[in-house]
C-alpha cells in the first residue's frame, strides 16, 4: 500500500459559534485532542494574559530598538517610520485572516492545521506539512533573535562600565548559550507556577515604553529638521537603488510584530479559545502599532545624528542614543537593563509557545520520536521533551553567531521570511474557500464582510512574496562575507531538513485533521 495511503487523517468538526472550543471534537484514530498520552493541557490563560503572552513576544518597540541599526542604515527615519506603518496594515490583514480562522478551528497547531482543513484532499498532508515545518522553524529563529538581542543587551552593559574589556566573539556565544539553558529551566520547572510572570513583563514594557517615549525628547535640547525626517530617504545600502533599500530595511519593522501566531499555539490552554484568541491576535497589532510608532518618532526627534549611534563601541545603537539624550550613563543603562529583563520574557514566552507548536506538530506525527514529543509530562503539566528539543535548536542556530557577527541580522529576515509563509498558505486557502459555509461557518465568533476578508487574504500572501524576495538581499553593497544576508543560506538548509523528515519519516506517518463530512 502506497505511505500516504496508510496515514489515517484526523478529522475536525468545526466551531460553529454555539460551542466552547472544549466542547470541539478533533479525532485521531482513538487518541483524542488531548494528545498520545491522553493528557490535556490545563486551560489557565484569560483574554489578558493570553494578550500579554502575545504582546511579550512581539513587544514591539523593543524589537524596533533592537534592530534599529538595520533600517537607520536601509533608509533612514524615512523607511522606519513609514515601514512601521507599512508593516502594520500588512499584519493587520495576517491578523484578521489567522483570527477568523481561529474562531472556526481553536487548535494548537494554528495555521499548519487551517491548512490541513483548507487544502484539497489532494494536498492537504504536503501543505500542511510544509506550513506547520515553515512555522516551527520561524519559532525557532524567533528563538534565537530575542536570545541574541538580550546577550547583546547584557553585553553592551557590561562594555559601557567597563571601558577597559575587549569582547570576543565567542564571548557572547557562550553568554547566549547560557541565557538559553537558563530560560529552558525556567520554562521546564517554574513557568506554571508563575504565569504571572507574563503580566509583569507586559506592565514593565508598557512603563519602559512610556518613560523612554516621553524622557528622551523631552531632555535631548535638539533642535530637528522635519522635513529631513520624513521626507528624506537616507540610503546607505552602498548601490542598492531608493526602493530596494527601503524594503530592505523593513526587516526592523517587520520584526516588531513577529510572532504573531502565538496566541494561535496557545489555543488550547485558553478560556474560550474560540473568542480569545481572534482579539489576542488584533490586539498584539494594535499595542504594538500604538507602542512602536510613538517610540520610533521620539527616538528620532531624540537626537540630531542617528548615523552616529551606528559606530558606538557598544554595538547597540539606541544605547548611544538614550544616553546622549539623557545625558545621564544611569538613566540609559536603567533603559538597558530594563530591555534586558524584557528579553527574558519573552525569550521565556517564545519558548513557551514554540513547545505547544512542536507538541501539536509531532501529535499529528510529522517529526521523528513523535511519540516522545507529543506527551505531556505528568507532574509539570508540559510537553517536556518538545520544549527540550526546541531550546536544542536554539542553542544550535546560537554557533551561526560564531561564524557571523551579522548573524542576528539574518536570524531576523528568516524568522519573518518563514513565518509569513506559514500564514499565506491557509490565506491562499481560504480565498478559494470563504464562500464555502463548511469549511467557514457563517456563525462563526469572529466575522469580517467576504470583500474585506478578500482584501485581507490577498495581502497577507502578497505580503509573504515581497518578504521572501526582498529580505534576502544584503542590506548594503559591496556584499562581503561580514555584511552577507545569509537568510537565503538558512532557507536552503531549512529545506533539506524539512525535505530528509518527510522522505524518512513524515510521508508516511503524518495525517493534519481534516473536515468530517
Amino acid at each position: 500500500m502506497d505511505p500516504v495511503e496508510e496515514s489515517k487523517p484526523s478529522t475536525l468538526k468545526p466551531n460553529n459559534g454555539n460551542a466552547h472550543a472544549s466542547d470541539t471534537e478533533m479525532v485521531k484514530g482513538e487518541v483524542g485532542i488531548v494528545g498520545q498520552l491522553g493528557m490535556p493541557m490545563k486551560r489557565k490563560f484569560n483574554f489578558l494574559s493570553i494578550v500579554a503572552v502575545g504582546y511579550n513576544i512581539s513587544n514591539s518597540w523593543v524589537a524596533i530598538a533592537a534592530s534599529f541599526a538595520i533600517a537607520i542604515q536601509s533608509g533612514g527615519a524615512v523607511s522606519l517610520l513609514y515601514g512601521i506603518i507599512l508593516v502594520t496594515f500588512a499584519m493587520l490583514c495576517t491578523g484578521v485572516t489567522l483570527a477568523e480562522l481561529a474562531s472556526v478551528y481553536p487548535t494548537a497547531g494554528g495555521q499548519y492545521h487551517f491548512t490541513s482543513i483548507l487544502a484539497s484532499r489532494r494536498w492537504s498532508r504536503g501543505l500542511s506539512y510544509f506550513s506547520g515545518l515553515a512555522a516551527i522553524f520561524s519559532w525557532i529563529c524567533l528563538g534565537a533573535s530575542i536570545g541574541l538581542s538580550g546577550t547583546n543587551a547584557l553585553m553592551a552593559i557590561i562594555i559601557r562600565w567597563q571601558p577597559t574589556y575587549q569582547p570576543r566573539t565567542w564571548h557572547y556565544f557562550l553568554v547566549f548559550q547560557l541565557f538559553n539553558v537558563a530560560i529552558v529551566l525556567y520554562n521546564a520547572f517554574i513557568t506554571n507556577r508563575t504565569l504571572w510572570v507574563h503580566n509583569i513583563g507586559f506592565l514593565l514594557s508598557i512603563s519602559t515604553f512610556l518613560v523612554i517615549t516621553i524622557t528622551c525628547p523631552a531632555r535631548s535640547g535638539v533642535q530637528v529638521n522635519s522635513q529631513e525626517i520624513w521626507g528624506t530617504l537616507i540610503n546607505g545600502s552602498g548601490g542598492w537603488p531608493d526602493g530596494i533599500s527601503f524594503l530592505t530595511g523593513l526587516s526592523t519593522p517587520q520584526f516588531m510584530l513577529s510572532g504573531l501566531d502565538a496566541t494561535l499555539h496557545l489555543a488550547e490552554e485558553c478560556l474560550e479559545p474560540e473568542r480569545v484568541v481572534p482579539k489576542a491576535i488584533l490586539a498584539t497589532v494594535l499595542v504594538g502599532f500604538l507602542t512602536a510608532f510613538p517610540f520610533s518618532i521620539g527616538i528620532i526627534y531624540s537626537t540630531s545624528d542617528v548615523a552616529e549611534s551606528l559606530s558606538t563601541k557598544t554595538g547597540f545603537p539606541i544605547y548611544h542614543i538614550w544616553e546622549k539624550a539623557t545625558h545621564s550613563p544611569a538613566a540609559s543603562t536603567v533603559f538597558m537593563a530594563s530591555l534586558f529583563l524584557i528579553s527574558c520574557v519573552a525569550f521565556n514566552a517564545v519558548h513557551q509557545t514554540a513547545s505547544r507548536l512542536t507538541w501539536s506538530f509531532a501529535r499529528d506525527e510529522a517529526l521523528f520520536f513523535s511519540s516522545k514529543l507529543s506527551s505531556v509530562h505528568p507532574t509539570l503539566g508540559i510537553p517536556l521533551y518538545a520544549l527540550l528539543l526546541d531550546g536544542i535548536l536554539v542553542l544550535l542556530v546560537g554557533i551561526v553567531y560564531v561564524c557571523s557577527s551579522t548573524a542576528f541580522n539574518s536570524f531576523i529576515s528568516t524568522t519573518v521570511i518563514v513565518a509569513q509563509i506559514s500564514y499565506a498558505i491557509p490565506s491562499f486557502l481560504l480565498i478559494l474557500r470563504r464562500q464555502d459555509p463548511h469549511y467557514l461557518p457563517s456563525a462563526r465568533p469572529f466575522k469580517v464582510p467576504h470583500i474585506l476578508g478578500y482584501i485581507a487574504n490577498a495581502v497577507c500572501v502578497i505580503w509573504a512574496l515581497v518578504l521572501t524576495v526582498f529580505f534576502c538581499f544584503p542590506t548594503t553593497l559591496p556584499v562581503t562575507g561580514g555584511n552577507m544576508n545569509y537568510a537565503a543560506v538558512v532557507l536552503v538548509v531549512m529545506v533539506l531538513i524539512g525535505g530528509g523528515n518527510w522522505v524518512w519519516f513524515a510521508r508516511r506517518f503524518y495525517h493534519g485533521p481534516r473536515l468530517e463530512g
